[in-house]
């Protein structure tokens, strides 16, 4: 790839002004630079137009992106989802490069994910409508095809459909981020994330950073962050009962293998079941409190046949949401490892996974879509023993004061 500059990860925890510090960079730089800013929630895109006089794409679905590159044309700042941030070809990446574009990305992205596709369709795909060149990329043939795979075909027309063995990648273009004049990333955890093991296999340059205060407000440090010692033991009540812990003990239970092994009559199942139903019941919330996950193909081993607790449930990747900040009754049912598939495909290149790291990485941030986040206290139901013990032992750092 042609030379660019670092990019700056912004690693710093949840609440240490992250955004609030890219506000006054885009602010201090308005006129000097252009800037694209996305983030998953639409009402921080609504933020930072009024806080920053951006424009935002407000057309739907693909004419969004229509929108947005007429905007470019006429070098607007501006803000955006991650979602519209996907949809960016060739075209957009090229008035990007035209008008230097500094791109600033709020909390992590979708950089590789395994798409879940049958074996036949997995055929079809690989074997007729696209063809496989250096790397397992695959390119769409037919390039007026509608219909079924439209979505696929997407993914292969921006350079992001990928063949791993038996497997299909959604894997992000490196050249979306090497088309900007600079790149932040504003997240929390770096080191146990996809992201950084993409910048690694591609061959990004990064700096760690964190974010500073004086008397006028956040600023992005030059130097990794140094937080504030938080305890949030008065704010995290964990469960702690031997019996409804009982079936998360042992270093791979509550897994995804460990899920398709067992049925909805398996004994730690009916445990787990009853676990999660004493928590509900016990916390003293109701209905409009309770929030919980499971891995989503797995979920309804964990619902009661009456479908008690069905519509409290969030998918575990859950992230572009504001809407369970009232939540204080939470239960996170996995034991997370990263995805075989995706932790293959950079060993492919000697990068490995901190397994823990990115375990603890997506807890937090889906714990974090609770009332936590407004610094409101919750009860928490982690039967994983090994999940809980890597809370606990974050909790005990936070609380210290060292870095995280």
């Amino acid at each position: 790839m042609p030379q660019m500059k670092p990019i700056t990860v912004v690693d710093a925890r949840m609440g240490r002004g992250k955004s609030s510090a890219a506000i006054r960079y885009m602010n201090r730089y308005k006129g000097l630079k252009r800037f694209l800013y996305i983030t998953p929630y639409l009402k921080e895109v609504e933020r930072i137009c009024e806080m920053c006089d951006f424009e935002q794409p407000d057309s739907d679905h693909l004419s969004k992106s229509i929108e947005l590159k007429g905007h470019m044309r006429k070098g607007h700042n501006i803000a955006a989802t991650h979602s519209l941030f996907y949809l960016m070809d060739e075209e957009a990446l090229e008035l990007v490069r035209q008008y230097n574009y500094s791109l600033i990305i709020d909390e992590t992205i979708e950089v590789i994910e395994r798409f879940n596709i049958t074996s036949k369709d997995f055929d079809l795909i690989v074997g007729h409508l696209a063809e496989e060149h250096d790397g397992g990329l695959l390119r769409w043939l037919d390039k007026d095809y509608s219909g079924k795979f439209s979505g696929y075909k997407d993914a292969a027309d921006t350079g992001s459909l990928f063949r791993l063995d038996s497997a299909l990648l959604n894997i992000m273009n490196p050249y979306m981020l090497q088309a900007f004049d600079e790149v932040f990333m504003l997240t929390y955890m770096f080191e146990g994330q996809y992201q950084k093991a993409y910048l690694d296999f591609f061959g990004f340059e990064y700096n760690i950073v964190g974010v500073e205060r004086d008397d006028d407000g956040y600023y992005f440090s030059d130097w990794p962050d140094e937080p504030p010692a938080v305890d949030y033991y008065h704010l995290i009540n964990i469960v702690d009962k031997a019996q409804s812990n009982a079936p998360g003990d042992g270093k791979y239970a509550l897994s995804k293998n460990w899920y398709a092994k067992r049925g909805r009559s398996d004994k730690d199942i009916k445990l787990l079941r009853r676990g999660l139903r004493n928590f509900f019941e016990g916390s003293g919330g109701n209905s409009g409190s309770r929030l919980w996950t499971c891995f989503k193909e797995e979920r309804s081993k964990l619902i009661a046949e009456s479908g008690r607790y069905r519509n409290n449930f969030l998918q575990i990747s859950a992230r572009a949401t504001n809407e369970y900040r009232d939540k204080t009754d939470v239960a996170y049912m996995v034991n997370r490892f990263a995805d075989p598939n995706v932790t293959k495909f950079f060993a492919s290149r000697g990068i490995e996974i901190d397994q823990d790291a990115f375990a603890l990485s997506e807890m937090l941030q889906w714990i974090w879509r609770s009332a936590i986040r407004d610094d409101k206290p919750i009860n928490l139901y982690v039967p994983s023993s090994r999940m809980r013990e890597l809370l606990i032992n974050w909790i005990d750092n936070t609380k210290g004061g060292r870095p995280d």
